[in-house]
C-alpha cells in the first residue's frame, strides 16, 4: 500500500559541454541529479561514499558498437555504488537500431518520473504495482533494508528541522524549554542512527570495485 511518493524532485539534462571522460561530468550529474542515486533516490550526503558515474547502456554492450556513449551525457548516470553494481551489465535491447537511450530491463530515470513507477509503503520500503518496476527491484536490489533505513533517517532529520523551525517561532518560554529538549533528544538519536546506516551501507566489501571502469569517483 502507497504511504509516501518515491522521490520530491525532478531530474534534469543541463550540460550542453562535451568532455572526454565520464568523470568529467561529475558536477553536472550531482546538480541535475540532486545529489541523489537515480535508481533508489538515496542522498549521497545521507550515504557519506562516493558516488558512481554509471551508464545506463552499459559499456560492454556499446563497445566497439556506439562508443561515443561512453561521453554521451544522456547515457551518464548519478548512482549510489550498491545500485551501479547491482545493476551491472545487466541489459536488453537493439543497440545498432536504437537512437535512443534505452535499455528496457530499466526505466531510464530521466524519461520517465518514477514516482508514477515506485512508490515508499508503510515500512518505507521501495514498492511498485508495475510489472517491469518490481523486476527493477528485484534486479536492483531495491527491498534492501537499508533503503528503508535510509528513508526513514531522512523523514528524521526533517522532523529535526521542523522542531528547530518551531522553537524559533515559540514564545511560551516553558513550551520552548521542552521544544529544545525534545529536539535535542531527537538530534542525538539521529547522529546514533546515521552512524550505524554508514556502518551498514560500507559493510559490503565489493563496493570498493565498479562494475564501470570509469565509473568509481575520487
Amino acid at each position: 500500500m502507497k504511504y509516501a511518493d518515491f522521490k520530491e524532485h525532478k531530474i534534469t539534462r543541463t550540460c550542453t559541454v562535451q568532455f572526454d571522460k565520464p568523470r568529467k561530468y561529475v558536477k553536472y550529474l550531482k546538480r541535475d541529479f540532486h545529489c541523489r542515486c537515480c535508481y533508489c533516490n538515496m542522498d549521497e550526503n545521507l550515504v557519506a561514499v562516493p558516488y558512481h558515474v554509471e551508464h545506463f547502456i552499459p559499456e560492454k554492450i556499446f563497445k566497439n558498437k556506439k562508443d561515443y556513449l561512453k561521453t554521451d551525457y544522456e547515457n551518464l548516470m548519478w548512482s549510489c555504488p550498491k545500485c551501479n553494481l547491482s545493476k551491472g551489465d545487466k541489459y536488453k535491447g537493439d543497440i545498432e537500431s536504437s537512437s535512443r537511450i534505452e535499455n528496457e530491463l530499466f526505466y531510464n530515470p530521466v524519461y520517465t518520473d518514477y514516482n508514477t513507477i515506485f512508490y515508499r509503503n508503510e515500512l518505507g520500503g521501495i514498492d511498485s504495482d508495475d510489472p517491469k518496476g518490481r523486476e527493477m527491484i528485484k534486479m536492483l536490489k531495491l527491498y534492501r533494508p537499508i533503503h528503508n533505513l535510509g528513508w526513514l533517517l531522512e523523514r528524521l532529520e526533517k522532523m529535526c528541522e521542523r522542531l528547530e523551525t518551531a522553537i524559533e517561532r515559540e514564545k511560551d518560554p516553558e513550551r520552548k524549554r521542552l521544544l529544545e529538549l525534545a529536539a535535542g533528544k531527537l538530534a542525538r538519536e539521529y547522529v546514533k542512527k546515521v552512524k550505524v546506516f554508514r556502518a551498514a551501507y560500507k559493510g559490503n566489501r565489493v563496493l570498493s570495485q565498479s562494475v564501470d571502469s570509469e565509473s568509481n569517483i575520487e
